[in-house]
């Protein structure tokens, strides 16, 4: 049994793909959270926001961090 894809039904799926990574979803974490999710040091986490490289937003009295927002700007890719 073949299974055949059309190139319309490929670009439709391109096209859902794309509009799903453009979407501005958040993803919130606190700092310790955001250091388990990159590996990293609880210090290393603040020291990025001391430096301004990430930015922490205010919730009730808990600090918390977009993680989608620190993969685009702070692990950016360069070409």
């Amino acid at each position: 049994m073949s299974m055949t894809v059309t190139n319309q039904e490929l670009m439709e799926e391109l096209a859902e793909l794309k509009w799903q990574l453009t979407q501005d979803r958040h993803v919130w974490k606190r700092a310790e959270n955001v250091a388990k999710h990159f590996d990293v040091s609880l210090g290393t986490v603040k020291s990025w926001k001391r430096r301004e490289l990430i930015t922490g937003y205010k919730h009730d009295r808990t600090v918390i961090y977009d993680i989608n927002a620190i993969e685009r700007d702070l692990f950016q890719v360069e070409n």
